[in-house]
Formats: structure tokens, C-alpha cells, sequence
């Protein structure tokens, strides 16, 4: 996994991307890579981007690596929202939420739904911790690559 990270970042080095702008684009495709919500990541790291004018290829990259950690993440976020809000008793068992759904989809859609919110606030949360912690580790991790490089190039 960071294999492919490092070469589409030695790519973008070469390209003239700075090392700032590669870290941001990094972190967002981490950050978003994590929300709360399937399916909607690409799409928003997309917009992010575009918004940010950061690097789309570095930051979807890293968002489609971030998928099989966002899977991992729903308990947890279920878990974390059943913990700090008064959401009642909340399965994070697969079986055990498809059986809620089938019991009651509206009931269903409601409690879930309540959840998802609340899962945003705890994301967003998550999102400033792991930026302020991660960025600038990144970002020192791609400039001294990028110096290494550029004594290798001479």
C-alpha cells in the first residue's frame, strides 16, 4: 500500500508538485478516506480538491487505499456514538443491524440515520486530530525524499 503512495508521490515530485501541497493532498485523502458514510468519499475528495487545488491524483490515491480502513471504521464510529450520545442500545454486529432493518426500515433509517450524524461529528473530530498529528510528519517525510532526490539528480 504505501509502495504505490510513494511512487505517485516520486511522480508528482518530478512533476514540480511542492512538498506542501502533496502532504495536504495526503491528509485529505486520508481524512476523507475515513468518513462515516460509503460511498460517498470519492465524490467528496474530488470536491476537495477541486476546492483546495490540491493534488487529485495523490488525493484519490490515497482515498481508495484509506477504503478497507473506512470499512473498519463504521463499528468503530457506531461504537464511539453509542458511548458519548444517548442513542440506546446500538449492535455493531453486521447480523445484527440487518436484522433491525428487516424488523422495522423505518425505524431502522431513524435510529441509524441519528447515528450517521452524530458519526460526522466524531469523523470531523477525528479528521483535526489526525491532520495535526500526520501533516506535519508528511510533509517532513517528502521533503527530506525530495532533497535525497535532488543531491541522487545532482
Amino acid at each position: 500500500m504505501f509502495k504505490k503512495v510513494k511512487t505517485v508521490i516520486v511522480e508528482q515530485i518530478k512533476m514540480g508538485v511542492t512538498p506542501e501541497k502533496l502532504a495536504q493532498s495526503v491528509m485529505t485523502g486520508v481524512i476523507i478516506g475515513i468518513i462515516p458514510f460509503l460511498g460517498t468519499a470519492t465524490l467528496l475528495a474530488a470536491l476537495t480538491a477541486t476546492k483546495m487545488k490540491l493534488n487529485h491524483v495523490v488525493t484519490q490515491t490515497v482515498n481508495y487505499l484509506m477504503y478497507p480502513v473506512q470499512i473498519i471504521m463504521i463499528p468503530v464510529y457506531i461504537k464511539i456514538v453509542g458511548l458519548i450520545f444517548d442513542v440506546g442500545d446500538t449492535p455493531v454486529r453486521p447480523d445484527l443491524i440487518y436484522a433491525q432493518f428487516k424488523e422495522s426500515p423505518s425505524v431502522f433509517l431513524m435510529k441509524y440515520g441519528l447515528i450517521g450524524f452524530y458519526a460526522l461529528f466524531v469523523w470531523g473530530f477525528l479528521a483535526l486530530v489526525l491532520y495535526f498529528i500526520f501533516y506535519p510528519i508528511i510533509l517532513k517525510s517528502i521533503v527530506k525524499f525530495k532533497g535525497r532526490r535532488a543531491a541522487w539528480n545532482g
